[in-house]
């Protein structure tokens, strides 16, 4: 063996054990979802949302995932509590802190194996266009992309992603480093969305499009995903201007109609200052749950009980 073939071998081997060094950080961080892709994998999304828009010599991608407390998320606002409390506060509180902190981890992981490390956030828009960004509500890093790409599951066409074994009951974040870690392969199982529509008709705003649709192109594979109208989901989503999304169950049974047609920022201002005005101190207390993807289930898991489903006893 030459010097050069040597040398070879021992990059396999330091990257093998990276690999499983950052498996077993993210999961001791609670992460459910670990994967590796390769930045070729994101050539479909823009420019400025790919990883070497993060890093210069990027060369993979890390995508985390952490399940949902699974009875919570079925039963928020279902059961005779009448509430969401619990949904507003484990998934932007602990949810997202146990996220933030494992990318870091992994991402100090990396460091100590001497290669550069960028954790990427969640939930932090650019609400406007931006530049050669012609859409608004866009993220700096597709994670919905990085998961797909690592292959924990597909993009459903409510553009969630779905998995095979939790749907749509987790959360994604990435860290983009410049460690050549072999990629895995892609999701290759059975379709994980057959179109029922639920999405569609589980939305209250009326946001999600059932003929008009984006092709998001990952890796090899395409996707093709409903078209959303942002402002009016976000109307909902992010403002909770809409009662019967959630807001109701905490007292605050103030509903604010968006405009017809197209919603511009200064009618979101002139919502939140009549909710306010109306609604009082509990405005700041309130969740609006996603119907639109708690009605998306994949076919196989229809009717099954998760929990059990995935009880370590049972494996």
């Amino acid at each position: 063996m030459t010097n050069f073939e040597a040398r070879g071998e021992s990059m396999k081997t330091d990257m093998a054990e990276l690999r499983r060094k950052i498996i077993k950080v993210a999961g001791e961080g609670c992460m459910d979802f670990t994967g590796f892709a390769s930045v070729d994998r994101f050539n479909g999304v823009h420019n400025r949302m790919r990883p070497e828009a993060h890093l210069n010599d990027a060369k993979c991608v890390v995508s985390i995932g952490i399940r949902y407390p699974l009875a919570m998320y079925e039963n928020a606002g279902r059961t005779k509590a009448e509430s969401y409390m619990s949904m507003d506060m484990y998934e932007n509180n602990a949810m997202e802190t146990a996220l933030l902190q494992a990318a870091m981890d992994v991402a100090r992981t990396l460091e100590d194996f001497g290669f550069n490390a960028v954790p990427i956030t969640t939930k932090m828009y650019r609400v406007q266009p931006y530049k050669d960004i012609k859409e608004c509500w866009t993220q700096d890093f597709r994670n919905d992309v990085a998961a797909v790409a690592a292959g924990h599951g597909e993009l459903g066409f409510n553009g969630v992603v779905i998995t095979p074994k939790y749907g749509t009951r987790q959360m994604f974040t990435s860290v983009v480093t410049d460690a050549p870690i072999d990629a895995d392969k892609m999701y290759e199982g059975p379709a994980l969305c057959d179109k029922c529509m639920k999405c569609v008709q589980a939305c209250k705003m009326n946001a999600i499009s059932s003929k008009d649709y984006d092709k998001v192109v990952v890796g090899d594979k395409n996707f093709y995903v409903v078209k959303k109208d942002k402002w009016r989901c976000m109307w909902s989503k992010k403002f909770m201007l809409n009662a019967e999304m959630g807001p109701r169950l905490h007292g605050m049974n103030v509903s604010v109609e968006p405009p017809k047609g197209e919603i511009a920022e200064d009618d979101v201002r002139k919502a939140l200052s009549e909710k306010g005005q109306k609604g009082g101190l509990q405005t700041w207390y309130t969740y609006s749950m996603r119907e639109c993807e708690r009605e998306c289930v994949p076919p196989h898991l229809r009717g099954v009980d998760l929990v059990k489903k995935y009880a370590k006893s049972a494996e």
